[in-house]
Order: structure tokens, then C-alpha cells, then sequence
């Protein structure tokens, strides 16, 4: 059996030793930060949105009212009612 010096000696060195590790993947981490604080932010704003739901409602309108035609095409291309409005079209001209 080994002495209760070496243990304690071995004590002490796996304790350095688990400080060193936990320092270095502190170290490897930090070069994840910038992603997770865009994520963390992203999401922030995802719920903003969601309890405020008037804001982009706003825009959308002053949008259309100050350029009609630029609104509705953003519109449609954000509903994706331009596709269906195209194919739809598609056949009714070869209907017609």
C-alpha cells in the first residue's frame, strides 16, 4: 500500500492537473462565444418579434403605402403567392 504522503501527493497533482484541463477548454471555448452570442441574439429577436408582432405588421403597411407596387412584390414573394399566381396563369392561357 502506498503512504498517506503519497496519496496526498497525488491528491494535489490530480487537482493541478484538473485545474489545467479546465483551463484550456475555457480556452477552447472562447472560440465559440461569437456564435452563441449571434444565436442568443437571433432568438432574442425571434421572441421580440413574437410579442410585438405589430412592428413588422407596420413596416409592411408604410411599405405598401409609400411604394404600392414594390410592397406587393415583396409580399408575394414572402407568401409565395407569386409561383402559384404564375403557374395559375400558365394555365389559363393554355386553356384559353
Amino acid at each position: 500500500m502506498s503512504s498517506p504522503e503519497d496519496r496526498w501527493r497525488r491528491r494535489l497533482e490530480l487537482v493541478h492537473r484538473s485545474g489545467v484541463l479546465r483551463e484550456r477548454l475555457a480556452g477552447h471555448g472562447a472560440a465559440l462565444r461569437p456564435g452563441f452570442a449571434a444565436a442568443e441574439q437571433a432568438r432574442d429577436a425571434g421572441r421580440w418579434l413574437r410579442d410585438h408582432p405589430w412592428v413588422p405588421a407596420l413596416a409592411a403597411v408604410a411599405l405598401v403605402l409609400r411604394r404600392p407596387r414594390r410592397g406587393l412584390r415583396w409580399g408575394w414573394k414572402l407568401l409565395g403567392l407569386g409561383r402559384w399566381l404564375w403557374r395559375a396563369q400558365a394555365v389559363w392561357r393554355r386553356w384559353a
